[in-house]
């Protein structure tokens, strides 16, 4: 994927957790909030900013899956996060150059 895509499709679910004002949202109201980006890109993405920038944690919960922004993604998308927000037991996954 084109780098300046991928930037920009990540600006986008930031924007969009500052529009909520959350830092943790459905995945499925990620996908629903945009015709502009397939959903694919929108994996992509997630997967750039949990795998290599440990920005956000993916998880599944209850049969839900959730979006949800690590203390310094949610800095980065300018979301103040409580500190007894509910954090996920999942950890985001170790860099690439990691494994």
């Amino acid at each position: 994927m084109d780098k300046r895509r991928l930037e920009r499709i990540e600006q986008y679910i930031f924007a969009l957790f500052r529009a909520r004002g959350a830092s943790r949202l459905l995945a499925k109201e990620i996908f629903d909030s945009t015709d502009e980006f397939a959903n694919a890109d929108l994996v992509r993405a997630f997967e750039d900013l949990e795998k290599k920038w440990r920005l956000l944690v993916r998880y599944t919960s209850e049969g839900n899956d959730w979006v949800s922004l690590t203390p310094e993604g949610a800095a980065r998308a300018n979301i103040d996060q409580p500190e007894d927000a509910e954090q996920p037991d999942a950890l985001p996954h170790p860099p690439k150059s990691a494994t």
